[in-house]
């Protein structure tokens, strides 16, 4: 009988969201608050600080717990808020940078989504984040392809586009203008910035894992 492995990675966010992930329909709602989302970016920002980009030390944010899902997708067990937060928060980058006039790089575009060619020869968009359950409505895709959430009908939907709002006020209140300045963060944020992501082979394996943790 095969051996069941646990793999344990230290994991970039650009590593990170080299990945697909699924939030199942049997997670709880994405539910972080302003001062969830404040904290996260101030702590982000003070690690950082404002010295050259290649001496800010790395900063820890947790983990997060996965299991294979459907068609090369990971489900994500644990760590869904601080992983849709940091997903909201590179739209919010790509789309301030727009503002600016600053053309988002390839990179950051393909963090948010990318595209596949199915067994028909279609061409698929991926966003690196789907939420599956019902209350997230298309609130994240429509901030993943750059679309105002036209109508928030749940409290998740409206916890999405505030988590949104508050990123994009955190910009333009730390960096006004200055696009190289967002760029750094994002450079800071997509390199430095670490998560634990550990991956087991099968869903009961992850939720003991959560348990646990």
């Amino acid at each position: 009988m095969a051996i069941q492995r646990i793999q344990s990675e230290d994991c970039s966010v650009a590593n990170l969201f080299q990945s697909f992930y699924a939030v199942p329909d049997y997670q709880r709602e994405y539910v972080w608050d302003t001062d969830q989302v404040q904290q996260l970016l101030k702590d982000v920002r003070e690690e950082m600080g404002d010295g050259a980009a290649h001496d800010a030390p790395e900063y820890f944010i947790g983990s997060i717990v996965v299991c294979p899902g459907q068609e090369d997708v990971l489900d994500l067990i644990d760590g869904q808020q601080r992983m849709t937060t940091l997903y909201i928060t590179l739209c919010a980058i790509r789309d301030r940078l727009s503002e600016l006039g600053s053309q988002p790089s390839s990179v950051l575009n393909a963090q948010i989504a990318d595209a596949t060619v199915d067994s028909l020869g279609e061409e698929r968009r991926l966003y690196r984040l789907e939420l599956q359950y019902e209350d997230s409505g298309d609130a994240l895709t429509c901030l993943a392809d750059g679309n105002p959430i036209e109508t928030p009908s749940t409290q998740s939907m409206r916890n999405i586009l505030n988590a949104h709002h508050v990123v994009t006020r955190f910009l333009s209140s730390e960096f006004g203008q200055d696009p190289a300045a967002i760029r750094r963060l994002y450079g800071y944020l997509t390199n430095k910035v670490k998560l634990i992501r550990i991956q087991t082979e099968d869903v009961a394996k992850a939720l003991k894992i959560f348990e646990t943790i």
